[in-house]
C-alpha cells in the first residue's frame, strides 16, 4: 500500500511538473557558438567579439550597445550572465525597447548599487556615436546597494503585466511597477556597456498562466532613499 501511495505521488508530481513547464516556452537562446552576429545581432556601436561562447563588449567614445532583434512577448523571462570589469562604470540591460524609449536596469560599479531608470536612445541610434539618456519624467525609480563582484553575475529579469522583478545569482534585488505605462509590450531587448564586460548564455521564456502571476514573497533589497525630490 505504502508503495502504490508513493507511485501515485511521484506521477502526480511529475504531471504537475509538466504542466508547469509547458507554461514556459523558450522563444531564443544564445549560446554565442559563432562569431556572426548579423542574423540576431545589431551594433549600434562599441567594439563587440564573441570569444569562449561569450561575447565581449568595450565601448567607443561613449557605450557599447548590443540589441537582440528577437522581440519580447508581453511576459516574459530573461535570463543570461555577466561580467564587468572592474573599471566598468555601468553595466545596463535595455528593456522593451519601443520608439527609442526603453526601461534600464543598470548595474552601477562607481556607486555600488543596482537601478532601474525610464531611459532613451538619442534620435538616430544608427549614427555613429550615438548612446543612452535617462528620460526621468516618470518620478523616483529604485535604487538598490549592491557592492561589485569581478565575476560571472548570473540575472534572471521577469516581467508579469506592468511589473518587474530582478534577481542576481539567486538573490531578490529589486522590482518595480511601471504605474505610468511608460514601459509598451513587446518591443526589443538588448545590453549597453560604459566599460569594458563579456555575456553568455541567453534565454529569453514566454510565459502564461501560473507562470506569468508575479512571485510569491519577493521584497528585494531595502531601497535607497533619494536626497532630493522633485515636483
Amino acid at each position: 500500500m505504502n508503495l502504490y501511495k508513493t507511485s501515485l505521488f511521484c506521477v502526480l508530481t511529475l504531471a504537475i511538473a509538466s504542466v508547469a513547464n509547458a507554461q514556459n516556452k523558450v522563444i531564443f537562446k544564445e549560446n554565442f557558438r559563432k562569431d556572426n552576429l548579423q542574423k540576431n545581432w545589431l551594433s549600434l556601436n562599441g567594439d563587440w567579439q564573441v570569444k569562449d561562447f561569450n561575447i565581449q563588449g568595450n565601448k567607443d567614445a561613449n557605450w557599447a550597445i548590443l540589441l537582440c532583434n528577437k522581440p519580447l512577448p508581453e511576459n516574459y523571462i530573461l535570463t543570461f550572465s555577466s561580467l564587468a570589469e572592474p573599471e566598468t562604470y555601468l553595466f545596463e540591460v535595455m528593456l522593451n525597447l519601443n520608439h527609442n524609449k526603453f526601461l534600464g536596469i543598470l548595474l552601477n560599479q562607481f556607486e555600488n548599487r543596482v537601478a532601474i531608470e525610464d531611459r532613451g536612445l538619442f534620435a538616430n541610434v544608427g549614427m555613429s556615436g550615438s548612446f543612452i539618456h535617462s528620460v526621468g519624467h516618470i518620478g523616483t525609480m529604485p535604487k538598490v546597494e549592491r557592492p561589485k563582484e569581478h565575476t560571472w553575475q548570473d540575472w534572471k529579469i521577469q516581467r508579469t503585466g506592468n511589473q518587474f522583478f530582478v534577481w542576481i545569482n539567486n538573490e531578490a534585488i529589486t522590482f518595480f511597477n511601471d504605474s505610468t505605462d511608460f514601459v509598451k509590450t513587446k518591443g526589443q531587448f538588448g545590453f549597453a556597456i560604459n566599460g569594458k564586460a563579456s555575456i553568455k548564455d541567453i534565454t529569453l521564456m514566454k510565459t502564461k498562466g501560473e507562470s506569468s502571476l508575479p512571485p510569491k514573497d519577493f521584497k528585494g533589497k531595502p531601497r535607497i532613499k533619494p536626497f532630493f525630490v522633485f515636483e
